[in-house]
């Protein structure tokens, strides 16, 4: 599901989950940008199985809250 995060008059969400692989613009970007817009939501990075370590790394240098590797399950989130 796809929102407009520049309308700050949309639903608030008390959780973002990030997926490494999406269609606009990357994780890293995404966070990076939802930073400066000032959302403090919590973060939640999705990786595959195919991301490395070095990966998970460089998505938590962006500062996501949290990382999980896929597939999510209820017990995770």
């Amino acid at each position: 599901m796809e929102f407009n995060i520049h309308d700050k008059t949309q639903i608030c969400f008390d959780l973002i989950l990030m997926s490494s692989i999406m269609p606009i613009m990357d994780d890293i970007k995404a966070t990076k940008k939802f930073q400066l817009m000032g959302i403090t939501t919590m973060i939640v990075g999705i990786i595959t199985p195919n991301d490395n370590e070095e990966y998970r790394k460089k998505i938590m240098k962006a500062r996501l809250d949290e990382c999980y590797e896929k597939p999510l399950t209820k017990e995770i989130v």
